[in-house]
């Protein structure tokens, strides 16, 4: 059984070879029918004959240990009153300061906004009379 393994192996080595030859010769001669895009096809192939990496993916557990590691980090940081990387980014109100909804803007601010805007909006018919 191994010996066929190994026979196996040996035959896909020889088949991805020649097909490394064979794409090399398809490149050549595409470049001389569109001498244009010859490095893009270049590149593609270069990507082809690349064997592809197998994306990595992170278990439940290892997730999970993160997690608790980065809560666990976060709380030390908190009982020593360091101020976390959120904290020292985010708003320097608290959430309670906030106004409720999208707008932050206070009546008066509105008020002088939509006065300015009707100005603006005024002057454009009259310019256009």
């Amino acid at each position: 059984m191994p010996v066929q393994q190994r026979l196996l192996e040996l035959a896909l080595k020889g088949l991805e070879a020649e097909r490394a030859t064979i794409d090399g010769e398809i490149i050549q001669i595409k470049s001389q029918l569109n001498p244009r895009s010859t490095t893009a096809q270049t590149v593609t192939a270069v990507r082809r004959t690349a064997v592809p990496s197998k994306k990595r993916r992170m278990s439940a557990a290892a997730r999970r240990r993160i997690s608790q590691g980065m809560k666990r980090r976060y709380a030390e940081m908190r009982k020593a009153g360091q101020p976390s990387h959120a904290e020292s980014v985010g708003p320097k109100h608290s959430s309670s300061e906030r106004p409720i909804g999208g707008s932050r803007l206070t009546a008066a601010g509105r008020k002088k906004l939509s006065d300015l805007m009707k100005k603006r909006w005024a002057d454009r018919r009259r310019k256009g009379k």
